[in-house]
């Protein structure tokens, strides 16, 4: 989008469209990164932030916007974004600076894969935790004491490990198999999925003439979004007298 930036708030980026008089807005969770035309980024999200730490030391491919190819075996980004620059080592004895601004994609190598197991990983075990936790208060049992009731319930996901003790007497866990063999199947795809979406290309090239990036950018997180909406109601309660105070009182 080609626009003059007027402001950017706490939410929000107000600007004026190219061959508009109008003022509009876009919130800064839906824009991916920001520059002008000294070529300087001034404000870029999370995603683009998470994208750049994963593409770093790893082997690969540079596809600049002049059609050129450049072979690498690691690379880093400059963190300031003052000039964004990608510092490209192409042998053991041959390196050099690209402008970011003239990149139009970055493809490494599948050894960023790892992110898909790890990501597999954890959706199943926490499926399975939650799972339990529910299962805890749907068998919610008032005479028994709390700290049993909880342990019997997570000890069907334990193995029996007899040579410490572990389980030695209930045995393996009876939710132990469908535990282990679920998590590799996730896990699986989970990887294939990112191969499908082609999760080891980025992409940093402009929309130029209404062309667009060869794939989402945004990358899921949890962790990010519940991060995101607190510091979003955190800014609506410090807007009012009351919620400065409590907030105050916490900071």
């Amino acid at each position: 989008m080609e626009c003059f930036i007027d402001s950017i708030g706490y939410q929000y980026l107000y600007f004026i469209p190219k061959d508009s008089v109008d003022i509009d807005s876009i919130k800064l969770k839906d824009i991916y990164y920001v520059y002008n035309d000294f070529d300087r980024v001034f404000h870029y999200s999370w995603s683009f932030e998470e994208n750049v730490r994963r593409m770093e030391n790893r082997t690969g491919k540079v596809y600049t916007i002049k059609g050129d190819t450049l072979d690498f075996i690691d690379l880093q980004f400059n963190k300031d974004m003052i000039q964004p620059e990608v510092f490209i080592k192409r042998g053991p004895e041959r390196s050099e600076f690209v402008s970011m601004l003239d990149v139009e994609r970055i493809e490494t190598d599948f050894s960023i894969m790892s992110y898909s197991v790890k990501r597999g990983f954890y959706y199943s075990f926490y499926s399975f935790l939650i799972a339990a936790s529910f299962d805890i208060a749907r068998k919610w049992d008032k005479e028994r004491r709390i700290v049993p009731q909880v342990w019997d319930q997570y000890n069907d996901l334990m193995p029996m490990v007899s040579i410490i003790g572990f389980n030695k007497q209930d045995g393996t866990g009876v939710a132990y198999q469908s535990f282990t063999s679920l998590i590799p199947i996730s896990v699986l795809i989970s990887m294939a999925y990112d191969v499908f979406k082609e999760k080891n290309k980025f992409y940093f090239t402009p929309v130029y003439e209404e062309k667009s990036f060869g794939r989402n950018m945004y990358i899921f997180s949890l962790k990010q979004v519940i991060n995101t909406h607190l510091q979003s109601i955190v800014f609506k309660m410090e807007r009012t007298k009351f919620g400065r105070k409590v907030i105050g009182w916490f900071r």
